[in-house]
């Protein structure tokens, strides 16, 4: 009866669109009909049967499609009637996977919802290719050590699996079975495979870094007695880094194993700093305390005082040294908190190095709490700390790093803060002069610059003009006059035309945007003071003068800045755009119309003549005429 049904609905289709028909045959195999389906694709022969649908965020064929839903009737129904590419790739977005994984195989993809009757289908009957890499080097072994699916993982292994094939970065199914917890998967790997519990990936990390991530006792237990080793590449060692993560646990897991009392007694302060670090989830002064008293007196059992490379007075830290003794460590517990946040920070500089990225965060981090109870100088110091350590050691910036200063900035004046640190406004130009001449985050880091200019502007008019905010004006003259354009979407703006805008994609930032609005009067100052060109052309050949003409609102605002554009910088008020507009043409306020008709005034005979030769389309490049002349025409 439903076979008919379905064949009768087949037939009463049969003037349905292709669109339409795709979306019956993909519902079809989504839904597990696989009557409907197999008369759909009878009645409807489609010119390729591998051919991609997209759902949500996935591309896949039908055969991928049938895989994710698990339908393992129209999987098998799809390999016999039709003989699909069993080796045909999509895109697949998983609930519990928070990338697309791009280029995954069905039979990947099978593994990876843990349908193992549909992997052995594909196996078995569709010889689907057991080794398929995936963009990013993923294979069939390596999704079924992401859930833990030991009878999938032996199967494939069996069936000629490759446990060599690792994922981008040297990333091993046994790193990834450590994280993911999967103990029973480790030991597989281990006693069976008999992986190296000691490989590393390209970052130098080992399976026993991932198990202390992954936050099990039982796989770092494990990987421990299999002959894991407190072994570093370039990077912090297993037992410090479960001691980073205040772990006491996974440190203490540790114990029965070959460790230098020196290991041990580092590892003890490392545990009691990160107690100590107010972004650890497990923040507790009263375990920072302990185990750190326990790391002295121990030093004191075994006769090992600290060893300091240098000593040195550092700002940020307010010129605290490290505590040397049990005795000077208690006197500063009387102290404030604070006292011991910075012994913390001195203890990982200490051991860990100051190119660590685990410490270099935990400053930034401690001067963020600062900033939200408005201790800005004690934060700026912190950061700017953090700042020059990566100056010194060449560590580059993330996009996002440089552009948080200049929000700190905006807060401090939103919240009344009286004076701002010349020192550190420029500090962050010159960082951010280094990542521009290296080309780097170019856009991001213009627009960051803009946004640094607007804040000069709101505290240059109330602070008192020292020496370092001349160094400041003549950082960003250079700035201004060599490096002054933003590209989006193919468009290109001067800093000058920005200032104009709001709205726009790129000028929208929510720190800037609590502090002013563009058009901004005081940041088109600025730039002019230091040399911005007032009629410089954008993509569109509009001048700054035609974008501020447009504006339809906060009228008074953008006749206060025309005037500073004419009277003041001088702009031409009958430059064209490439729609042969000038800024009176292109307004559409009457006020900004009847101001800017006052600025035209009586046009200068040279004016009229550049029209003139514009308007008639007079051929005039062919003449010797100057440089400045043929810029002077092409502006009309």
């Amino acid at each position: 009866m439903h076979a008919c049904g379905d064949n009768f609905y087949g037939r009463m289709l049969f003037d349905y669109s292709q669109v339409e028909k795709d979306e019956l045959i993909h519902r079809a195999t989504r839904q597990g009909r696989v009557l409907s389906l197999e008369t759909y694709l009878n009645q409807y022969p489609i010119a390729n049967i591998n051919q991609q649908y997209e759902y949500g965020r996935s591309r896949w064929t039908l055969l991928i499609a049938a895989c994710f839903y698990k339908h393992e009737n129209i999987v098998r129904m799809l390999l016999h009637r039709f003989k699909p590419d069993i080796n045909a790739v999509g895109d697949v977005k998983l609930d519990f996977v928070h990338d697309i994984m791009y280029g995954v195989s069905p039979l990947w993809v099978a593994v990876a919802v843990g349908h193992f009757g549909i992997v052995k289908l594909l196996v078995e009957e569709g010889n689907a290719n057991i080794n398929h890499l995936s963009v990013t080097r993923s294979s069939p072994l390596r999704a079924a050590s992401y859930i833990g699916r030991l009878d999938i993982a032996r199967y494939l292994i069996s069936h000629g699996a490759d446990i060599r094939l690792v994922r981008d970065g040297n990333y091993t199914n046994l790193m990834l079975s450590a994280y993911r917890e999967h103990t029973h998967m480790v030991k597989y790997f281990l006693d069976e495979l008999y992986c190296d519990p000691n490989e590393y990936d390209q970052d130098g990390r080992t399976p026993l870094h991932y198990g202390i991530d992954g936050g099990s006792f039982d796989v770092v237990e494990l990987l421990l007695k299999r002959g894991a080793k407190n072994i570093s590449h370039n990077i912090t060692s297993p037992l410090l880094w479960a001691a980073l993560d205040a772990r006491e646990d996974l440190v203490d897991a540790f114990e029965n194993y070959y460790l230098s009392d020196l290991e041990w007694i580092e590892a003890r302060e490392i545990l009691g700093a990160s107690y100590a670090n107010i972004e650890s989830k497990n923040y507790n002064l009263n375990k920072a305390i302990e185990h750190i008293k326990i790391a002295y007196k121990w030093r004191i059992e075994k006769n090992l005082p600290k060893i300091f490379s240098s000593i040195q007075s550092i700002e940020a830290y307010n010129y605290f040294q490290e505590c040397q003794t049990l005795e000077e460590f208690n006197q500063i517990l009387s102290q404030s908190h604070n006292r011991l946040h910075i012994e913390s920070l001195l203890i990982q500089e200490r051991i860990l190095g100051q190119k660590n990225k685990r410490y270099r965060h935990a400053i930034r981090f401690y001067g963020a709490l600062l900033a939200d109870t408005h201790q800005y100088d004690t934060s700026l110091r912190l950061w700017l700390y953090e700042l020059d350590l990566r100056r010194q050691h060449k560590i580059n910036f993330d996009k996002w790093h440089l552009r948080s200063f200049v929000h700190m900035f905006a807060e401090m004046i939103i919240n009344h803060v009286d004076i701002i640190s010349e020192k550190a406004i420029l500090e962050i130009l010159k960082a951010l002069n280094d990542e521009l001449s290296n080309s780097r985050n170019n856009d991001h880091n213009l627009l960051t610059l803009f946004y640094l200019i607007t804040i000069i502007s709101q505290i240059s008019d109330k602070q008192k003009i020292l020496p370092s905010m001349m160094d400041i004006y003549r950082i960003l003259v250079m700035f201004v006059r060599t490096c002054y354009t933003t590209i989006e979407n193919s468009q290109y703006w001067t800093l000058l035309h920005l200032s104009m805008m709001t709205g726009l994609p790129c000028v929208n930032d929510n720190h800037i945007m609590a502090l002013c609005k563009y058009p901004c009067h005081k940041t088109i100052g600025l730039l002019l003071k230091c040399g911005a060109n007032v009629d410089a052309i954008d993509s569109e050949r509009n001048t700054p003068l035609h974008l501020i003409a447009q504006r339809k609102h906060d009228i008074e605002n953008v006749l206060f800045i025309i005037n500073l554009l004419c009277d003041i910088a001088g702009a031409h008020p009958d430059c064209v755009n490439n729609q042969g507009q000038t800024p009176l043409e292109v307004a559409s306020n009457i006020h900004v119309k009847e101001h800017l008709r006052e600025k035209i005034g009586v046009s200068q005979l040279k004016c009229l003549c550049a029209r003139f030769i514009r308007q008639r389309k007079i051929i005039f490049q062919n003449y010797r005429l100057p440089l400045y002349l043929v810029n002077f025409i092409e502006k009309h």
